[in-house]
């Protein structure tokens, strides 16, 4: 059974709301059509996998199940990415066949876009397999919204540490309803100012990109509007302190049986 951690939020909902927030399944399988070289690596993956999580009682493709079937019983919930550790065609399948019949909100984790472990981040093999993980998901894991109980959920992907134009545009689209809103996106928002941690060294975004981003995250951080935000990537729960007395909120990973359950009143 999940373990959830609870955070009340008092954001003057129309009813009383609970939100259901789980991210980083990292899903690791491979079969042979990905060839024995992925099987290998699929199998040292999920050892990996399962020691970091001090060997849980149950596998990533059963808590992710577990949360998905919570929709029927919460308001919502709210997936943050890598639920793909790599891009293997076990890992796509197994996906596509958990989310058939579900409808939670999905954004992109940097893994979605992996082919394998340990192979540099690259901005243009994302932008040519984008279409189709997001196919895997059956939302829109660039830029989605909700409005709940007269909360505004936005889920948005933040995977490779940046925000573009086309997002600011659509964050300014959904601040105009008036509505309180609560931001989900798989990295921490303050890593969203391109301090690139050691593992995503090989993303090389431009100057313009870079600003542009430290732009957007302080211009989100200090919107009255943006009540907090909830990601994940560190696979620990922990809570950033924002300006404003705002937090970040990362919620521990999936794998581990972990997630938020967010109470609005």
């Amino acid at each position: 059974m999940l373990k959830l951690e609870k955070v009340k939020l008092h954001l003057g909902a129309r009813r009383p709301l609970k939100i259901l927030h789980v991210t980083d399944a990292h899903l690791s399988l491979a079969d042979d059509s990905d060839g024995e070289d992925m099987k290998k690596h699929a199998a040292g993956r999920r050892e990996l996998f399962m020691r970091e999580a001090g060997f849980p009682e149950r596998d990533p493709i059963g808590y992710l199940e577990e949360a998905l079937a919570m929709e029927a019983v919460t308001d919502g919930v709210v997936v943050t990415g890598d639920v793909l550790d790599f891009t293997s065609h076990a890992n796509m399948e197994t996906a596509r066949g958990i989310f058939a019949g579900h409808h939670p909100m999905f954004c992109a984790g940097n893994h979605e876009f992996c082919p394998k472990v340990g192979i540099p981040d690259s901005f243009e093999r994302r932008n040519d397999i984008y279409e189709k993980i997001n196919g895997i998901f059956g939302g829109n894991m660039y830029f989605d919204s909700r409005v709940v109980g007269g909360i505004n959920l936005i889920a948005v992907d933040n995977s490779y540490f940046v925000w573009d134009e086309k997002q600011r545009e659509l964050f300014e689209a959904e601040f105009a309803k008036g509505l309180p809103c609560l931001i989900f996106a798989h990295t921490p928002i303050l890593d969203s100012c391109l301090a690139h941690n050691p593992s995503h060294r090989d993303l090389k975004p431009c100057d313009g990109d870079i600003d542009r981003t430290r732009r957007i995250t302080a211009w989100l951080i200090g919107h009255p509007l943006v009540k907090g935000f909830f990601t994940g990537h560190y696979h620990v729960s922990m809570t950033q302190a924002l300006d404003g007395g705002k937090t970040c909120r990362v919620t521990a990973g999936l794998f581990k049986g972990e997630g938020t359950l967010i109470e609005i009143d």
